[in-house]
């Protein structure tokens, strides 16, 4: 079973430098060659737009996604190119795993003010270390996408409201404002559960323009997703915690262990209702210096059942069987490395969507850098009214666009299609 999977016979050199790991936080920009042996990038990748950032102001665009669990800054060059990034874990953990962890910190004005501070500085460092790469003539312009509780905890909002029915959202524009010296332009989202780096994934997946269904998943903390064309888009988010960024079992990568549960199931050393046969369930199971206990599994069985439940809600407010799907884009780190046939091995997609899944690496990112290219030739007049005939990046304003948010705890069939979701296939 060991020489099957081969996790940690690693033989290239990531971004970082260093020979034989990946970055620390993945953020999907595609420059590991392939990170695994064995373990190569199996998904096709989403082919996204060119981006313009030509202007008259010099200015040198850096985009920033505010995840619940990690931060990712990326810098652009003139032509469009990544030519720096800065990947870090987000150092509000500190006061909790989840948003709901943090929102109730938040009510401590001590804490809310913290919270805002580690992000705000972590920011700082970002544009510090991209400063170093500008002409002396250039300038940096920002823009943020993150989820609404990471918005709120940016600004120094009170994000009690997102907590608590009716979960109101009282800020829900666009933001424009200053970073550490930077001016900053805030990605507006859909509601408490559907960010704006959900706004950036569906405009990075390019479902606006599309005739076709197109369905975005972000396996991260939330577990956002859209299905939607030019003309419906229904969005929902489910609790999947951090079991696929590496938060259920520290050294090992979401990828990697919904290949090692495949590799598991099909060995016969666990069942499908998550069970390790002895001695794997009294000791876990050890794959070089990393233990997979039971614990780490019911992690995943529980993410993935969350994950697999929210699809199959999604498709049915939809209107839609999963074979009439025509994309799947699969956001984040996590997909990056996903195998689609391990995915639905496990449960967590269903068997149609499997040829149709791309990667989108990280959405967030290359969304709000189709924005910012759309601030640059706009001379900086983001989404002021008449600039940006569709709305821009606020879907709301665009009138051709229905658009419904799922909240998944008052759909009657979640519960019991959780339920049924958290067994492996």
């Amino acid at each position: 079973m060991k020489r099957g999977i081969s996790l940690y016979n690693t033989s290239s050199t990531n971004p970082t430098g260093k020979k034989g790991t990946r970055c620390l936080i993945c953020t999907g920009c595609g420059r590991c060659p392939g990170v695994i042996r064995g373990m190569q990038v199996v998904t096709e990748k989403l082919e996204l737009p060119p981006l313009t950032l030509q202007n008259p102001d010099g200015k040198r665009l850096m985009t920033v996604d505010i995840g619940t669990t990690t931060i990712a800054m990326q810098l652009y060059d003139m032509t469009g190119k990544v030519v720096d990034s800065f990947p870090s874990v987000n150092p509000q953990v500190s006061y909790g795993a989840d948003v709901l962890s943090r929102i109730e910190a938040a009510k401590d004005p001590g804490k809310a003010a913290d919270m805002q501070k580690k992000v705000r500085d972590l920011m700082e460092k970002g544009v510090q270390r991209f400063s170093k790469k500008l002409q002396p003539q250039e300038t940096l312009q920002m823009v943020v996408a993150a989820n609404t509780t990471m918005t709120y905890l940016l600004m120094g909002w009170n994000p009690e409201e997102l907590g608590k029915a009716p979960f109101t959202v009282s800020h829900s524009g666009a933001v424009e404002t200053e970073i550490a010296g930077v001016a900053c332009h805030i990605i507006p989202g859909l509601s408490a559960f559907v960010g704006g780096d959900i706004t950036a994934g569906i405009l990075a997946s390019g479902m606006l323009e599309q005739e076709a269904s197109t369905l975005l998943i972000d396996l991260g903390t939330n577990g956002e997703m859209a299905l939607g064309n030019r003309h419906r888009l229904h969005a929902c988010a489910t609790a999947a915690g951090p079991a696929f960024e590496g938060g259920a079992n520290r050294g090992i990568w979401g990828a990697d262990m919904v290949r090692l549960l495949q590799k598991l199931l099909e060995e016969g050393l666990m069942d499908g209702q998550g069970l390790l046969k002895e001695p794997y369930f009294t000791k876990g199971v050890r794959i070089g210096d990393v233990l997979v206990t039971k614990e780490s599994v019911r992690a995943v069985q529980l993410a993935k059942g969350a994950i697999a439940a929210g699809i199959e809600i999604l498709a049915d407010s939809y209107g839609i069987r999963f074979s009439d799907i025509s994309k799947v884009v699969l956001a984040g780190g996590f997909g990056y490395y996903l195998d689609p046939k391990a995915a639905v091995a496990i449960g967590l997609l269903p068997e149609e969507l499997a040829d149709c899944t791309v990667t989108g690496g990280n959405t967030a990112l290359s969304g709000a850098a189709m924005v910012g290219s759309r601030i640059l030739t706009a001379g900086g007049k983001q989404t002021a009214e008449g600039t940006l005939p569709d709305g821009g990046d606020d879907l709301r304003k665009r009138q051709e666009l229905q658009i419904r948010i799922l909240n998944l705890a008052e759909e009657e069939k979640f519960p019991e299609t959780f339920l049924t979701k958290i067994n492996f296939n």
